[in-house]
């Protein structure tokens, strides 16, 4: 009894430190449990991002900017492989189905990705969801119709039918430009 009143009075005259320790452990907790839960959803995030893709085949670079650039469309773009190697890997028996994607092109600042009908077919985001056409529709064998994102048609005030022109590179401005093939 004696030692717990002892205690109690060498915390009463530090209490100011006391109360500061107490304070700092609070904190450290709550940030323990803040980084927690963010690792926890991030990797949930990732994990329903990703879902559906067993393989990401793309010329040689790191396979952290491929993933990145590929899927998330963070960094830069990467070399593409050619379009027979894709062709091979598409058609092998163990793949059930592949999406071409080329990167590193754009309009007006915005990111262009060229792909085929596939893409509409088979990719999903989120929670499994598959995209859905605000307006128009997919495009099918022409190789110089698009697809414009709803944003980036509200941004540039697009409408269907407008011809857009590409430009390599991700600049606002660019000095090349397929203006042949609008």
């Amino acid at each position: 009894m004696y030692l717990f009143r002892l205690a109690m009075a060498s915390l009463a005259n530090r209490r100011f430190t006391a109360f500061l320790t107490a304070f700092a452990i609070a904190l450290s907790v709550c940030l323990l449990l803040a980084v927690e839960r963010v690792r926890t959803e991030a990797r949930s995030s990732f994990a329903s991002t990703i879902s559906g893709t067993d393989l990401i085949v793309g010329a040689r670079s790191g396979s952290i900017n491929l993933l990145l650039y590929s899927v998330f469309r963070i960094g830069n773009a990467t070399n593409n492989i050619r379009w027979d190697s894709f062709e091979h890997f598409a058609q092998s028996k163990q793949v059930k189905w592949a999406i071409p994607v080329s990167l590193g092109d754009s309009h007006r600042g915005y990111r262009v990705m060229g792909t085929n009908e596939a893409y509409f077919e088979h990719y999903q985001f989120g929670r499994q969801q598959h995209l859905e056409m605000a307006e128009g529709r997919e495009f099918k064998t022409d190789p110089f119709e698009v697809v414009l994102g709803s944003e980036v048609a509200k941004a540039l005030h697009y409408k269907l039918g407008d011809k857009l022109v590409l430009a390599h590179g991700v600049a606002a401005i660019s000095l090349v430009k397929h203006d042949d093939k609008p």
